[in-house]
């Protein structure tokens, strides 16, 4: 297994060359798997992991068997490619890896800078799991943008574009029309595309790539209290029910589904580390938060917790670091910064120069590696609610340490993003 596991990270080194050169080589030389089965293809700035969930909760509560792949990981890799809920065990992820291992170096022999990245061997994992499993239908995220991302060799029966928002800017553009048209990337000829409550610039952008191709478009644009119940935390999670419920009901002649078991999967929706709340001494409140759009809907939910707060937060980037910290500093006693071992992330002097003078005197520097310690800090006794939140690393770091699991080699098996 360390052989293995060595291979991926050097994979995962390699960082993330944008293209579809290398994804279309592989696939191919697999035999084409994505292609033995339907895909909702999902893509958007935010709120795609929790539409993707929902479609899986739908479909497995009316009888399907559903592929699930999307990114990253909270703690073991194989969350990233399940199957009706079921994580994909670290044994069958090598078994496919080591008949991608030869396909991949003859790539590269044949040509430099061929060789697959890390997210594109675990795509293709995926497809293939899927085929071998032979599933009734899958959910598809995009790892990064659409156009260019390693997803996008398939043909959907449906695609979707959740949001648009500012992120990721030095590959996706610096505008959201730019944003807009990368995504959009995932429109088919042909295949109908879902959006939710978008920017007009971003709808604009989208709309005439759909007319070009084509595509049918359906633009949800209604109030949240309209939107389905999900069990969820957030208005923007009822907006993402719409979203899934529609796709639902534009493939039923495809998949027949039943109303009530609908209902029932969107009030069972599994989705760790997304305003996850932890009952205990202290209430602990997961909810990874990295960009615009994921501060808008933390700040939302924070209103329903007791203040002061107690914040933990890490952040890849000081622009992110900066959006979190305006969020969090105002309704915080104390915020305790942690810094990862991840190349990019926001040191503590990074975090305290993008922080408002006026929160210095309430932050401190947290240890990565002694979570044990940090929580004997807060206190047995403690009444503030403790919110974990900004970096998916640090999410991942806590659950794993407060179920007991040392997660592993593979829990730091990431993209580079």
């Amino acid at each position: 297994m360390s052989e293995f596991l060595d291979y991926l990270y050097k994979l995962r080194n390699r960082g993330s060359d944008y293209g579809l050169d290398r994804i279309h080589s592989l696939v191919c030389a697999l035999g084409n798997p994505q292609n033995s089965y339907p895909v909702i293809h999902v893509a958007g700035t935010n709120g795609k992991g929790s539409v993707c969930a929902m479609l899986a909760s739908m479909y497995q509560a009316n009888g399907y068997k559903v592929g699930l792949f999307t990114s990253p990981h909270l703690i073991e890799l194989g969350e990233r490619i399940q199957i009706n809920g079921e994580i994909m065990p670290m044994t069958d992820i090598e078994r496919f890896i080591r008949c991608i291992q030869p396909i991949a170096a003859d790539m590269e022999s044949k040509k430099a800078g061929m060789h697959p990245t890390f997210f594109e061997v675990m795509t293709a994992v995926a497809f293939s799991r899927f085929k071998e499993e032979c599933v009734d239908l899958v959910i598809l995220e995009t790892g990064l943008g659409g156009r260019l991302d390693s997803t996008n060799v398939v043909i959907p029966a449906i695609s979707i574009i959740t949001s648009i928002s500012l992120d990721h800017c030095d590959l996706l553009g610096s505008t959201l029309e730019e944003i807009a048209e990368e995504k959009a990337g995932i429109i088919k000829a042909g295949i109908p595309v879902i959006t939710g409550w978008l920017p007009p610039v971003a709808i604009s952008r989208i709309a005439s790539i759909a007319a070009k191709k084509n595509a049918p478009l359906h633009e949800l644009n209604i109030e949240a209290n309209q939107c389905p119940k999900t069990n969820l935390q957030g208005s923007f999670q009822r907006r993402n029910a719409a979203l899934a419920v529609h796709a639902v009901n534009i493939l039923n002649p495809l998949f027949p589904v039943e109303k009530k078991d609908c209902q029932e999967g969107l009030l069972h929706v599994n989705l760790p580390g997304r305003w996850q709340v932890l009952p205990g001494n202290p209430t602990v409140v997961l909810d990874a938060c990295h960009n615009q759009g994921g501060v808008r809907s933390l700040l939302e939910n924070l209103k329903t917790l007791k203040k002061p707060l107690i914040v933990w937060v890490a952040a890849f980037g000081s622009d992110r670091a900066k959006e979190v910290m305006e969020a969090v500093s105002p309704l915080a006693d104390q915020v305790v910064f942690f810094t990862s071992s991840e190349p990019r992330a926001c040191s503590f002097q990074e975090m305290l120069a993008v922080t408002s003078p006026l929160f210095h005197s309430k932050m401190s520097h947290g240890n990565w590696n002694d979570l044990q310690a940090e929580f004997k800090k807060i206190g047995l006794h403690n009444k503030k609610d403790l919110v974990v939140t900004g970096s998916i690393y640090l999410v991942g770091h806590v659950l794993a340490f407060l179920q007991n699991m040392s997660g592993g080699n593979n829990s730091e098996l990431q993209d580079i993003l």
